[in-house]
């Protein structure tokens, strides 16, 4: 049996790994136009779980869990906040959106952009996670694992009997619940690598793929929605499998400084890229380029417009940030 653990008294470099990779992750969604053709669900369609475990372990981690909402307004409502008034702005000055159709869709997603919905999911989770710390605390694991089961079994049937909205749904946390305990487990015991996880990670997958390219319909067991394999029975593999995998991957590259300092960087400014990205795709269209009929160049310019204003806004938007903070 072999267990990776985490620094859960200082800072941990395989955390910063797991937030650069999922924001390029983010960079690759929204950009990439095949992507039920490269098993993108299997990959790199988890990004807002590895978000949310490494939100849940920083929240588990400590001893006592508090909700800070000073903080959480200041550097994730705010920024975000900004960026939809500035967006508002751009796309009334320079793109074809009246100002009516901009306040819908503005109204109906809760923002404008691709990924508008995360700061609500987490949001959500600064509120959810003490709470459940304090179930946590009460429980032994499998006593845990028990309840988290019934609550994400039972909103996946409660949903379906009621049959709920799924532009509603796209809003709410309640998909990603499992995950706190997934991360306090990883806070608690690490990541164990037996049989016992290898195989609960491979049924995990094979959910994941089933949810992804055969399910049509299963409810009442499990609500009908377009975030397929964003549920419960899939996230084991996401937390334990997948990850074991990306810590084999980064012992490997960890001994090159530069690609340390890279993805500290990146880590250090993913929600800033991640803010930057939402904006940019929604202000500039893939058709709308000066290349006349040429669309592979059109798409390929597109590309690399989203990810190098994105990547290099996002780092010195998030360098300025903390400069004003000390």
């Amino acid at each position: 049996m072999k267990t990776i653990t985490f620094n859960s008294n200082g800072h941990d470099d395989f955390i910063d790994f797991i937030k650069a990779y999922a924001i390029i992750c983010v960079l690759f969604g929204h950009t990439f136009l095949w992507l039920g053709r490269v098993g993108y669900a299997v990959w790199a369609g988890m990004q807002v779980p590895l978000f949310l475990l490494v939100q849940t372990f920083h929240c588990y981690k400590k001893e006592k869990q508090s909700l800070k909402l000073g903080k959480i307004i200041r550097r994730v409502l705010l920024p975000f906040l900004f960026v939809e008034v500035l967006t508002f702005i751009l796309a009334l000055l320079f793109t074809d959106f009246t100002s009516n159709e901009l306040v819908t869709k503005l109204l109906s997603g809760w923002g404008l952009g691709p990924g508008a919905y995360y700061p609500w999911i987490y949001l959500q989770a600064a509120l959810l996670l003490p709470l459940f710390g304090l179930l946590l605390r009460s429980c032994n694991k499998t006593t845990a694992l028990i309840l988290f089961l019934l609550i994400c079994e039972g909103f996946e049937v409660l949903f379906s009997v009621v049959d709920f909205p799924d532009r509603i749904y796209r809003l709410l946390c309640v998909r990603y619940i499992f995950l706190f305990y997934l991360g306090w487990l990883w806070v608690k015991d690490g990541i164990c690598i037996n049989w016992v996880t290898i195989l609960l990670s491979i049924l995990s997958l094979a959910s994941i793929l089933y949810f992804e390219y055969i399910s049509a319909n299963d409810e009442p067991w499990f609500y009908t929605t377009s975030w397929k394999y964003h549920r419960w029975p899939c996230y084991f593999f996401v937390a334990n499998g997948f990850i074991s995998l990306l810590h084999a991957l980064w012992q490997w590259i960890r001994k090159r400084e530069w690609i340390r300092r890279i993805t500290k960087t990146l880590a250090t400014a993913s929600y800033e890229i991640f803010l930057l990205q939402m904006m940019l795709i929604f202000l500039i269209k893939k058709n709308g380029l000066p290349f006349g009929s040429f669309k592979i160049v059109q798409y390929i310019t597109w590309v690399l417009l989203i990810w190098g204003l994105s990547i290099s806004g996002g780092i010195i938007w998030n360098k300025i940030a903390i400069k004003n903070r000390h």
